[in-house]
């Protein structure tokens, strides 16, 4: 499917091929501007195709991504719910796999005491676990890479200055 933009510009390479002079044809100059007068107006055909594919291109992308953040918006909700759904779980299997491994210690010792001692050590080592997380997800808050970049180059920046106004006195 051509564009009007391409159908105007084929009329014209053929208008000019049609109204050059026999004589101008015969000579070697007239065939070099001939010759180069086609080229032109090939590479310029060439380049309008191009110029057609690559906004048909942006435009699928654009769509492409359009239709995809919707979708994502519409998912959303279904996200969320299935999070608080999952949290209890989540809670359920740590509280069974606790007084699993508190039973089989009271199983094998026949100690209640080491069972007691088996399950409170499982949530001090789950939460000493957690308050390292906290602790790490913490500081990568504070951006240190970014806020160590930016100390750097103001503190080269001020050094720079300083430089300069010793070697101007």
């Amino acid at each position: 499917m051509k564009t009007h933009d391409q159908i105007e510009n084929a009329c014209i390479a053929e208008k000019l091929q049609q109204n050059v002079p026999p004589e101008e044809t015969d000579s070697l100059s007239g065939v070099k501007s001939q010759a180069n007068t086609t080229n032109w107006l090939a590479d310029l055909e060439q380049t309008l195709q191009l110029g057609d594919q690559f906004v048909g291109f942006a435009v699928g992308v654009i769509d492409l991504a359009r239709m995809e953040a919707l979708l994502a918006i519409k998912t959303l909700p279904k996200l969320l719910m299935l999070w608080l759904i999952m949290i209890p779980i989540i809670l359920l299997t740590w509280c069974a796999f606790s007084a699993l491994a508190a039973w089989s210690v009271y199983a094998a010792s026949d100690e209640i005491g080491l069972g007691m001692l088996m399950l409170f050590m499982l949530q001090v080592l789950l939460l000493l676990s957690c308050r390292w997380l906290f602790v790490k997800y913490r500081k990568r808050m504070t951006l240190p890479y970014t806020r160590a970049q930016i100390e750097g180059f103001m503190r080269s920046n001020s050094d720079g200055f300083s430089n300069r106004g010793e070697t101007k006195e």
